[in-house]
């Protein structure tokens, strides 16, 4: 057995779920989408309450499109210290 210190432990589960979230609401793509989602209904003279609506259904389809993407995946994990392995999504993003 080694004397070194194991490290921190890794993330649980609702962890990264939390850090996968916060990650996919924060992504500026996202919120430019819900902001076209928001503007495009109402310039086209929805009711503002119609086009809230359609701003959050395209602001959650966003989010969810970037929290289920593999390389923002393994990109969170790796920073929150998890196993993912963040070299995979680099050669994903260069090919």
């Amino acid at each position: 057995m080694s004397d070194e210190p194991a490290g921190p432990p890794p993330p649980s589960s609702q962890e990264l779920a939390g850090a996968l979230a916060s990650n996919a609401a924060r992504k500026p793509i996202n919120v430019v989408a819900a902001l076209a989602g928001f503007a495009v209904p109402f310039a086209a003279g929805a009711p503002v309450i119609v086009a809230l609506l359609v701003a959050m259904v395209v602001y959650a389809a966003a989010a969810a499109r970037t929290m289920f993407d593999a390389a923002e995946t393994a990109r969170v994990t790796a920073a929150a210290g998890g196993a993912g392995d963040s070299d995979d999504s680099e050669s994903e993003r260069q090919a």
